[in-house]
């Protein structure tokens, strides 16, 4: 099944057609170069060739969209926590542990995979296969809220909110060290040059990232945050606690191995029982807040924080309680 999609560029600014369509169509960067390599993409009734070519105002871009093969996404029998639900949209409580996208080494066992054929059809997208209804993502390791539309027009609706900064996302997480007031963190972000895995506040280049925190409880040397993320990149809080010398606690990227052992000495158990008692970055997204695109109303979610996080918090609280007494 295709079909031929008309756009009428309105920008006054000059840009690379695959960065347009990109921003146009809400999909990624490559997946736009896909369809301009295989011949998809026409400017003002002529086959574009080039990546770079650009698009200015009044210009006119077509593009054929294709419905995607049902036989690349295999369903997979993965337990959700619905938390939110509507004829347009659900919420999960995302466990940790499970990717969102598919990918090498991750193909049959991500969201994507858990959702089609249950809450998600996939004939209601003519987009990216390996997206559907996703409009965000969490990493693998990080827990909590995440809203997943049901159809293309409310996916491409939800990513315009996201992309406006409309959707406001709430995280709670454990850092090292004791942060006393609220306050923001504002840098660049881009990936790391020396290590392909990681992105770096660094830098004078990349993206512009917007962290706002708050300490919520205090502890011996560990502090529990709240935090706005204005922006959303990749990593970003994971990036921005580095930067602040205040790693998230079991982040395996961006944390620190020794001060998590230190912590859990002090907690009273043996360092070599790190893993077990921090098996992953403790980082929760614990809301999300947005107007409902379709049934025009005010939808707040939260999302319990996991067993994991949970017990940890315990743990630090009765150690705090003796340490006052």
């Amino acid at each position: 099944m295709e079909r031929t999609r008309i756009i009428k560029v309105s920008s006054d600014k000059k840009e690379r057609i695959d960065i347009y369509l990109k921003n146009a169509i809400s999909i990624s960067r490559g997946m736009a170069q896909k369809m301009i390599k295989s011949g998809n993409v026409f400017l003002n009734k002529k086959i574009v060739r080039l990546y770079h070519t650009k698009v200015k105002q009044g210009d006119v871009v077509e593009f054929i969209e294709k419905a995607p093969d049902p036989q690349i996404i295999k369903e997979a029998d993965i337990p959700l926590n619905i938390i939110y639900e509507d004829e347009f949209i659900f919420a999960i409580n995302k466990q940790p542990g499970l990717v969102t996208h598919p990918a090498p080494g991750h193909m049959d066992d991500t969201l994507v995979n858990a959702i089609i054929g249950k809450k998600i059809k996939k004939e209601n997208f003519l987009n990216e296969v390996t997206r559907l209804g996703i409009v965000h993502r969490l990493d693998k390791d990080t827990s909590g809220a995440m809203i997943i539309a049901k159809d293309e027009k409310t996916r491409v609706l939800l990513s315009e909110m996201f992309k406006r900064k409309e959707i406001k996302k709430v995280y709670n997480c454990l850092v090292h060290g004791k942060i006393e007031e609220t306050g923001k963190i504002e840098t660049r972000i881009e990936r790391d040059a020396r290590h392909r895995k990681k992105f770096t506040a660094k830098t004078l280049y990349g993206k512009e990232a917007l962290t706002i925190f708050k300490p919520v409880e205090k502890f011996f040397n560990v502090t529990l945050l709240e935090l706005n993320l204005i922006t959303g990149r990749t990593h970003q809080i994971r990036v921005h606690m580095n930067y602040l010398r205040h790693e998230v606690l079991g982040d395996a990227l961006y944390g620190d191995k020794n001060k998590d052992m230190d912590v859990i000495e002090f907690l009273g158990y043996d360092r070599k029982s790190t893993d077990d008692l921090i098996p992953r970055q403790m980082l929760h997204s614990r809301s999300i807040e947005f107007f409902h695109p379709v049934l025009e109303k005010r939808i707040n979610i939260t999302a319990d924080l996991p067993d994991d996080f949970s017990r940890l918090l315990s743990m630090l609280r009765k150690k705090q309680e003796q340490i006052e007494r």
